[in-house]
């Protein structure tokens, strides 16, 4: 069994952790993991790991989605009144993760690129949201309707995560070995900078040890600590981390790369 990705619209009525295990039994696969939770009704793109691609994840956690969902009013307002109000939730916004959220209920912040109301009927309307990694669109709804007297969110399907669209996902049925992407194709997509290493430095990789300028090659810029893959022969073998400015190597004057996960 390769390793790869699996870009699965996900069906309702199954957790994203179900749908992984189905791909595990289907693919007779090890490994299965997501990148990006989907509650259990919801559907959509749902990025999955197969095998040794699961430790590429955090590459795909952070990336940006645009959800379309469906809302219904607890009492009547104009469409009008709600395209003004839902400006109030564009840019940078704070929020409590829900209770039921497996994450710290401290309040953060987040980016929404987008809000629109697309159109309304009766007290069901139709939604867009563009936003952050990380954003709860069930919240943002609640938190919309507290303006006017109240909204719950009554669908939700994901569109875009990342560069990935809804017309390349697959459904579960679908799913072979022959519908993987490849790792390569996937970081190639995400446009990411990356190192590239010999067959020395790799084996450096593996015991742990740090790489110094000398002995890899960079492409593309990048920041202290960004999380980046390393290839060896046109093939991802490890995520790596540069360590320049870092207090950890402050008497050091070139800069390194240190070894985060190893493929």
């Amino acid at each position: 069994m390769k390793d790869g990705f699996i870009i699965l619209d996900k069906p309702a009525c199954l957790t994203s952790f179900e749908c992984c295990e189905k791909i595990k039994q289907i693919l007779d696969a090890k490994k299965a993991g997501h990148a990006g939770t989907l509650d259990m009704n919801a559907t959509g793109i749902l990025i999955v790991g197969i095998n040794k691609a699961c430790k590429l994840m955090p590459l795909l956690e952070r990336l940006d989605k645009t959800y379309e969902g469906t809302a219904h009013l607890h009492k009547e307002v104009p469409l009008e009144k709600l395209r003004e109000l839902v400006k109030n939730f564009v840019g940078k916004i704070k929020q409590i993760p829900p209770r039921r959220s497996r994450v710290a209920r401290k309040e953060r912040e987040r980016f929404v690129y987008r809000f629109e109301i697309l159109k309304k009927k009766n007290k069901k309307v139709f939604f867009l949201v563009s936003c952050e990694a990380g954003t709860y669109i069930r919240k943002l709804i609640h938190d919309f309707g507290k303006l006017f007297g109240g909204a719950h969110m009554t669908s939700l399907r994901r569109i875009k995560q990342g560069p990935f669209l809804e017309k390349e996902a697959i459904k579960l049925e679908d799913v072979s070995e022959e519908r993987i992407l490849s790792c390569e194709e996937i970081i190639k997509r995400l446009k990411l900078p990356k190192i590239i290493v010999d067959k020395k430095s790799l084996e450096k990789l593996k015991k742990g040890q740090f790489l110094f300028q000398k002995e890899f090659r960079k492409y593309g810029n990048f920041q202290a600590n960004q999380l980046l893959p390393c290839f060896y022969n046109k093939k991802v073998v490890a995520l790596v981390r540069p360590l320049f400015g870092s207090k950890e190597i402050k008497k050091i004057k070139d800069y390194v790369i240190r070894p985060d996960r190893i493929l």
